[in-house]
């Protein structure tokens, strides 16, 4: 995901769902004072500077976002100026520094947790890094029709050999039978207390093939594999999968331009947990 400035103006999804879950689960955070706050995947930093700061209170400490795109994080720092904000290169779930040890009051993740691949190191981070009595807010993908594209397109001779890789950017979750459960075990492993697992049906509404196009593109893990020339071919051969997909609604617009909007169904995880203390 280091299209930084793409992924800026074409994460509607995203976004869309971050604020859902700011408005409807934000309330069940006690703040502390002079937080110690982390976003985890906080990307090209719009959900922090849009969405959070305008609804945690103003005497918070310190506010770090991390992510493990370099491009991202830079991105991030050329839109603050707000020397109480930072954002730092890191991975969820590769070894962390002591000085983040039990350093934060308040933890959340949007949009980040399904690219993980170890869940378990990922959770055990994050309780390390909570103080005692700390809490976190998570929300992020159990399963979506792009990860049937994602596995149909690597079954395929002609893409197949640049997707080797699949299994690193499928949700963990995906073909689970119960991931509410999974998820709130591997959660009690660790040591939290978990307050809410639970998993939401919901829906987006892409307004049309273009948007849609540039939202894959700005996410898509494999297309920094292809040659240059093979780039939009595979775009295309991506969106023709889009149509095939039985859970996915198309519709035709009644409009000059016959634009179709794209219906998309998808399972979303909303945790929030705490550490003992």
């Amino acid at each position: 995901m280091n299209k930084a400035s793409m992924y800026s103006k074409y994460s509607g999804l995203q976004k869309n769902d971050a604020s859902f879950v700011i408005d409807n689960y934000l309330r069940l955070i006690k703040w502390k004072t002079n937080a110690n706050i982390l976003d985890i995947g906080s990307g090209d930093g719009n959900v922090i500077f849009e969405l959070l700061l305008p609804k945690i209170p103003k005497d918070f400490g310190k506010f770090i976002g991390i992510d493990i795109s370099e491009e991202m994080v830079r991105f991030a720092k050329n839109q603050c100026d707000d020397p109480k904000i930072d954002f730092l290169q890191m991975d969820i779930s590769s070894e962390i520094s002591p000085e983040f040890h039990e350093y934060f009051d308040h933890i959340f993740s949007f949009y980040c947790l399904h690219w993980v691949v170890e869940q378990r190191q990922a959770m055990k981070n994050m309780f390390d890094m909570l103080k005692p009595g700390g809490e976190m807010l998570l929300t992020f993908l159990a399963s979506n029709p792009i990860y049937d594209i994602y596995e149909g397109m690597a079954k395929s001779n002609k893409w197949g050999p640049y997707m080797n890789n699949l299994k690193k950017y499928i949700s963990p979750y995906h073909h689970s039978d119960d991931p509410e459960t999974e998820l709130e075990n591997l959660l009690k492993k660790e040591g939290f207390i978990t307050h809410l697992c639970r998993v939401e049906n919901r829906l987006y509404t892409f307004p049309n093939f273009s948007v849609l196009s540039k939202s894959v593109s700005a996410v898509n893990p494999f297309i920094k594999t292809l040659p240059e020339n093979e780039i939009d071919t595979y775009i295309e051969d991506y969106l023709k999968e889009v149509r095939k997909l039985k859970t996915i609604t198309i519709e035709t617009c009644n409009n000059n331009d016959n634009e179709e909007k794209i219906h998309v169904p998808y399972k979303l995880f909303i945790t929030f947990a705490s550490k003992p203390v």
